[in-house]
């Protein structure tokens, strides 16, 4: 019997800084291309010129990110060197937790810099020293939950 996601195919919530700058998450679904998986992002449809000001629109991607959250099989969360405090990766990650998500964690961070996410750490399922290490494990990870010993 293979798994049978929620809502049919895989979902998989990708929290991690939202720079407009070196974006991590085409790497992610460049590698599991071809598998039956949905990716769910806090940046599906989102204006980059505002997501950094402080304005009324930001609380709706925090609503529609716990919504995402909500209907995500697994959470994958990246957390590096970035300008980014990762406030709301934390926040993601909690939440995830309250909510029985499987969550991964790729931490790209100095030895001496890693302290500062130790919740984060803790609170993850799985943990990887790098994106290509989380990557490859949430690709043979979707593709086992797909596998059918009867096909």
């Amino acid at each position: 019997m293979s798994f049978e996601p929620k809502y049919g195919k895989i979902r998989v919530y990708l929290a991690g800084d939202i720079s407009k700058d070196e974006r991590w998450r085409p790497k992610v679904f460049d590698a599991l291309e071809g598998l039956n998986v949905t990716f769910l992002s806090p940046v599906d449809r989102v204006d980059y010129e505002t997501i950094n000001k402080s304005n009324a629109k930001n609380k709706v991607f925090e609503h529609c990110d716990y919504l995402k959250i909500d209907r995500a099989d697994i959470v994958f969360c990246y957390i590096r060197e970035c300008g980014s405090l990762h406030s709301g990766s934390s926040a993601e990650i909690g939440y995830a937790k309250a909510k029985g998500k499987l969550i991964l964690l790729a931490i790209d961070l100095p030895k001496d810099a890693g302290y500062l996410y130790e919740f984060i750490r803790r609170t993850a399922d799985e943990k990887f020293d790098s994106l290509e290490a989380g990557i490859g494990y949430l690709r043979d990870l979707v593709k086992e939950m797909q596998y059918d010993p009867t096909a």
